[in-house]
Parts: structure tokens; sequence; C-alpha cells
């Protein structure tokens, strides 16, 4: 014998006292696998294993006559053939070792076997079965997955599915397969009616657009959205169930499954439900679809069935890392997300909506508040009154902490937001309540802001005042916020304490205290000004009210239509002076900024003006401003300024200069 055959010999022999292998085994094979058997009988010879030679067909029609030559059997399997196998090593208790046909087998995936020839083989002939949990779906074996309805999990063979994970390039592919597939699941997403049944809990009524139960597949994208222990030797096997709300809900579900971070069973997603048993029946009134380790199925039941320890297989040493065999008989239900009312129920699997339909049940309190809210009561008005003289007053003296106290003390908010109630589910009475609350707080305000104008013994715009003088579409956006946060807030008694926050953000009452004090003063521009102000902080938060109470489900489109095209035309006419407002000031700070940032040469004296103010009338630019310098300037250079200003604007000028000296 030659050295190196010697060298192999003893090698052989050495890892032979180290793992004991099987005295005898059936080698069962499909036709014309020559090379592949080769190798094993080499294997075989190599440590002193007996191999009986069957062919499948042979042995799967006579397998009892068979097994009583031995009691371990080596199959050359492919991912459709291994069931069989399975199935007889049950039955008939023998145990199985598998050699691969293929590379690229699920079987590989599922059972990690080594992808070397070598080392399967040497595995196969391994005298260390382990028992493995069986799932069964409609009695047939489930090694994989069972995927019933529309998930938007891809397949196990997709390539950029099974590449995923080889680097941050082929995650990315995967992230936009499961993207693409994900958008063209949304279009046709579609809602089953169906019962749940466990061997503990009985008959929960639900409707889902989909369900991925998996045993071995541990590595697929339903069990990667978990942050849990999983395993397939603990007796149950684990389920997602996909059931959204709406299609809001669906979104944020599938934007969930692109991420690589597991969610933990406390923060899954609103969409999905966890559940993790050794029984699951899904019972449907139509016949369901669905999909057994890819193949496809229909029935009107699915009955998921876990037989523990039902077959032993030799499996290595990367599945036992993975799987820890335990048994702790309890099964885990997290299915608080699941829609169970029937009126919910009825209404997705109809249509699944946009938005989230809240139930009668889910708003009750908030409704019974916002129908308290609008009701006029004596704390009401006191406190209209109270907050308007405060405001007032923090006007007069121009006293920015004084006007936030009066924002804290007005309750104005609080009837807007049960005027957009009504809106939105067209609810006259509530609505017609809560208009007339709101109408006598504007007229308490107002009568108080005048009397106390008239009783002020100077007329003076202070800063705080002229403030509230120049609305734009930005205070627009700010009411649109602070509504959208006031509608939340009655929706969620938990951040109830922020309405405070959102009281001083939108300041209802200071402009509406501007618009008093006008009307005290005689004064139309104050009037129109503050009025438009408090106008457009009025519409702003009614509307966003109205359109978020509609996003978290109070009332669906259908019946929300008529209050949604009240508040967009209410938008529409309010933005128009406002957007013209906000030119204005745009024109107002160009010239601003073009005059402070300059400097001019008049009359052979360079000349930089610093404390610019502009007022712009319709053909009139008015600009008062200090020029710096060692000297003022003279009425030749103002004239040749003014010249030089109306020929860059082409409109007339007007100045008022003084100036400041520079040494």
């Amino acid at each position: 014998m030659s050295p190196f055959r010697l060298a192999t010999a003893r090698k052989n022999m050495s890892e032979a006292h180290k793992t004991r292998f099987v005295e005898k085994a059936l080698l069962v094979h499909p036709e014309g696998q020559y090379p592949l058997l080769q190798s094993i009988h080499s294997f075989g010879l190599t440590h002193d294993i007996q191999l009986i030679d069957v062919t499948e067909d042979e042995f799967l029609s006579q397998p009892g006559y068979y097994m009583d030559q031995a009691e371990h059997v080596v199959a050359l399997v492919t991912d459709q053939s291994v069931r069989d196998y399975i199935e007889l090593a049950k039955t008939l208790n023998f145990s199985l070792g598998f050699v691969p046909l293929h590379k690229g087998l699920m079987l590989t995936q599922w059972f990690k076997l080594p992808t070397k020839t070598d080392a399967a083989i040497r595995l196969a002939l391994e005298n260390d079965p382990e028992a493995l949990d069986i799932l069964r779906c409609n009695e047939e074996i489930v090694l994989g997955t069972v995927s019933v309805g529309q998930t938007p999990f891809l397949k196990q063979q997709n390539s950029a599915y099974l590449q995923r994970n080889q680097s941050s390039w082929r995650f990315l592919l995967y992230w936009l397969a499961l993207f693409w597939s994900s958008v063209l699941t949304l279009f046709s997403i579609r809602v089953m009616p169906v019962t749940l049944s466990t061997a503990r809990k009985q008959g929960i009524r639900t409707a889902i657009t989909g369900l991925v139960a998996f045993e071995n597949d541990l590595q697929g994208g339903a069990a990667r959205l978990l942050d849990t222990s999983l395993s397939a030797q603990d007796a149950r096997f684990s389920a997602i169930v996909i059931a959204p709300k709406s299609i809001v809900q669906y979104i944020a579900f599938l934007l969930a499954t692109l991420g690589r971070r597991r969610r933990s069973l406390q923060r899954l997603p609103q969409a999905v439900s966890y559940i993790k048993a050794d029984r699951l029946l899904i019972e449907s009134a139509q016949p369901i679809k669905f999909y057994l380790d890819g193949k496809p199925r229909k029935a009107d039941k699915i009955c998921l069935d876990m037989y523990p320890r039902a077959v032993r297989v030799n499996l290595s040493d990367a599945y036992h890392a993975m799987h820890q065999a335990s048994n702790d008989n309890k099964d885990t239900m997290r299915i608080e997300n699941l829609p169970q009312n029937e009126a919910r129920v009825a209404n997705i699997a109809r249509r699944l909506p946009f938005f989230t339909h809240a139930l009668e049940e889910d708003f009750k309190e908030a409704f019974v508040q916002l129908r308290d809210n609008a009701t006029t009561s004596p704390d009401y008005i006191a406190l209209m009154m109270l907050s308007t003289m405060v405001a007032a007053l923090g006007l007069f003296v121009n006293s920015a902490a004084v006007i936030i106290g009066a924002m804290i003390l007005a309750p104005l908010m609080a009837p807007l937001v049960s005027a957009a109630m009504g809106l939105l589910r067209g609810e006259r009475q509530l609505l017609l309540q809560s208009l007339r609350t709101i109408g006598v707080g504007i007229g308490l305000s107002l009568t108080t802001a005048a009397v106390i104008a008239r009783i002020f013994p100077i007329e003076n715009i202070t800063p705080e005042i002229s403030g509230r003088l120049q609305p734009a579409i930005l205070d627009l956006g700010i009411a649109i916020a602070c509504g959208v946060a006031g509608a939340y807030a009655y929706a969620r008694s938990s951040v109830m304490r922020s309405l405070p926050g959102v009281a001083i953000a939108v300041a209802l009452v200071p402009p509406l205290c501007v618009v008093g004090i006008g009307i005290g003063w005689w004064r139309l521009d104050m009037v129109m000004g503050a009025g438009l102000l408090f106008v457009t902080n009025l519409i702003g938060v009614i509307g966003a009210a109205v359109v978020t109470f509609m996003v978290l489900g109070y009332a669906p489109v259908q019946r929300a239509k008529r209050g949604l095209l009240v508040t967009a035309l209410s938008m529409v006419v309010i933005a128009i002076p406002l957007s013209v407002s906000f030119f204005g000031m745009y024109q107002h700070w160009q010239i601003e900024r073009d005059v402070a940032q300059r400097e001019f040469e008049v009359l052979q004296q360079r000349v930089q003006l610093v404390n610019v103010q502009v007022s712009v009338s319709k053909d009139l630019i008015h600009i008062r401003a200090e020029s710096l310098g060692r000297e003022p300037l003279s009425l030749e250079q103002g004239e040749a300024l003014k010249a030089e200003l109306e020929s860059q604007w082409q409109r007339s000028v007007t100045l008022e200069l003084g100036h400041r000296l520079k040494i």
C-alpha cells in the first residue's frame, strides 16, 4: 500500500473511532445515479458498513419487505421525494439519512444538510438519529411553510431570497424584489372571513388577508419578522397571521417586512398576529387557496397538526445549533391585533378600507366628551371672558408671557374639535351646537376686548398687536398642524395632557382680541388683518381635525364626503388672501434684503442703509432707514438715491432717512 493510501486509511480509522456509523443500511436511489452510488459504497467499504441497494420504485412499492433487512435507510432525495420517506419512516419506525441529489435544494436549507457530497454521505450513515417533529397540513407533510392567501414574502426558491444574506448588495436586491412583489400584492389584496381554532382556543371569528405557518423554515421572511425563540423540536409550529384593518395598516406591515430588524411579540405591527400551537384549524365558507411548500392546494378547511418526535433523522450540528429540543406544552397566542368584532369583520370582508374604521365602542368615550365640549356652559363663558381680559392686557403691555397665559386659559379649542367631528360624521345637532358655542365665545371675546380698548387711555399699536395684523399662508400651516394635534389628543386619552401646548401654538384668542381692540378703536385695518388671522386659525383647526378624525377611522370616506368637500372649499377660499399676503411679505423681504445688503454710491459718496423698514402699496414703496457714514446725506444725494431705487424697481419710492455716525 502506498504511503498516501496508508495515511488515508489510518485517518479514516481514527474518525471511525470518534463517530459511530450504522452497521447495515438500505441505500434507496432513483435509476441512473451510479457516480453517487459509487461514492457511497466506497465510504461504506472504508467504514465497514453493509449497504443494500434498492431502487426508489422497488422500495416505495414494498417498503415492509425491505425493512426486514435493515433498520436504517439512506435515501437519495429531492424536495419532492423526501416526503415519501418521512411518511414511511413514521409508519414503519426506521431511521433516515438524506443525501441530496442536487445542489440548491430547499431540503438542504430546511435540515441544514452539508452542501458537500462527502459530508452529506458521512452524516447520512451516522448511527445517531434524532427524533424530529412533523407538521401535517390536511394530512400532507409540511417541511417548510404553508402559505394561505396573499402574503408579501418571497417564495423560497426565489434567487433573491436565497442569496439575501450574502452581502449588502444582495440584501438590497432582495429588498427591491420584496418591495415590488408587495406593491403588486397591494393592488390585488383580498380579505377572507375565516374561523381560527386551536386545541385550547376555539372559534376565533376574524378576517385575514394571509397566513404563513412554518416549521423548519426559520430563516424565511415570516420567521425573520419575529424576535422570539423558534425551534422545530419544541412540539409546536408557528404561524404569522396577516389581518390588517385597513390598507394603511397593510402598508405599515409591508414596510416592517422590508427591514432586517426583528419585532418582539409585544411590538408586532398592527396588522400581524402570532400563534404558536400544536394544532390550528382554518375554516372558511369559501374554498381557500394555499401553498404547501410552494405547491398549490385548495380546500375549505385547512387543518395543521403537529406530531412530536414522529420520525428519526440524522441531523447536522448546524441544525442542532438552530433548533433547541424542548416541550413546554404551552401555546402562545398574540391575537390582540386580530379583528374580532362582528361589525368590523363584516366591514373589512366586503372591502378593505383605506383607513381603519373606528367602531362605536372605540370612540364612545371620546364622542361623549366632544358632545360635552360643544355645550355653552357657565365655565366656558367665564373662561372666555377671563382669557380675553388677560390677552387684551398682555397685548397692551406687550408681554408675551401674559398672552401665553391667556392662550392656556382659552377654552375655544374644545368646541372647534367638536365641530370637526360633527362636520365629518354629518351629525347635524353636534355641528350646530358646536357652532353656537363658538359664536357665543367669539361674541364675548369681541365685546370684552372692545370695552377694554375703549377704557384703556392709550391707542398704541404694540409689536404684539402688530404681529397679528399681517397673516400669511404659513399661519394656515400652523393652524392645520395644531388641528391635527388637537383631534389626535381627543381621540387618544393618553395624550390629552398635551392640549395646553396645542392651544398655545394655535393662539385663537389673541387675534380675536386684536379684532375687538380694532373695533374699540374704530380701526378697520386692524379688524381686517387680525380677523383674517382668526378665521385662518378657525378653518385650519376644524379642517385638519376633520381629516385627522377620518384617518383615525371615525367615519368612512362615503359618509365623510360632504364634510371633506366643505373643508376643502374653505381651505381654498382662505388660502387665496393668505397667499396674496404671503406674496406681499415676500416682496417686503426681498426689498429689505436688497437695500440692507447693498452699498450705494451717490454723487461720489458711498452710502450704506441700516435698520431698513419697508411698506409696499399698489404703486408706491415706502422705505424708512438710517444712512451709515461720517456725514449725513444732502438733499441732492437723497434725491439721487431715490432715483436709483425707482429705476431699479420701476415703482415710485418715498424715503425717510436718518443718519447714524460711523467714525
